[in-house]
């Protein structure tokens, strides 16, 4: 099966000092896996027959126990991909952003930009853009940034390898915010290309 690049975001879009330390972004290499999928897929089934009722993964909002299982899931299958991750210190960072929807836009171009030099002609899936009042214009601006290839904006609940860049991403964040290696460990150690924005 083919490769695809899924995007996903860590942080919140407040410049403010109410908002998180960092904004990351990541654009996810994957290989499409029939099993794994499979298994993820039986895995809601088996934890929803246990009591916990949820209708897809996302790191941030499952338990830990639930992140657990999951992330088991992904270390049977040599889980091996490749992250392109830019990373903005909000705290340090010396360009303002009024606008968070330019922040997003400079820093998916960058992920992009990346990625495209391992996989120029993957599909590129994305979660429906968070910032509503910018989402046709960052639709716009994302799609342009890639040329002739298209980006579908899909709910995460549609995808499991979305939820998959998602705890990609979740990993990311803890490496950096809380200088947690433990998930990324667990997950096999995906090969990483991290840059920080100053």
């Amino acid at each position: 099966m083919g490769q695809y690049l899924f995007l996903d975001e860590a942080g919140n879009f407040d410049f403010k000092q109410s908002g998180t330390d960092y904004l990351i972004v990541c654009a996810v290499l994957l290989q499409l896996d029939k099993s794994r999928t499979g298994n993820l897929a039986q895995l809601r089934y088996t934890l929803n027959d246990l009591g916990h009722d949820i209708d897809g993964f996302h790191a941030s909002a499952n338990t830990p126990f639930v992140r657990h299982q999951f992330v088991s899931v992904l270390s049977g299958y040599n889980f091996q991909t490749h992250i392109f991750a830019v990373v903005l210190n909000k705290r340090n960072n010396t360009k303002f952003y009024s606008d968070p929807a330019i922040a997003y836009l400079d820093m998916f171009k960058l992920a992009l930009q990346r990625a495209s030099l391992v996989c120029p002609d993957c599909p590129v899936y994305a979660d429906r853009v968070p910032v509503q009042r910018s989402r046709k214009l960052i639709m716009k601006a994302v799609r342009e940034s890639l040329g002739r290839r298209r980006v579908h904006f899909h709910p995460s609940l549609s995808s499991l390898e979305l939820q998959i860049a998602d705890y990609c991403t979740w990993a990311v964040w803890r490496r950096i915010s809380r200088q947690d290696d433990g998930p990324w460990i667990k997950m096999g150690e995906p090969k990483l290309d991290l840059v920080f924005l100053a």
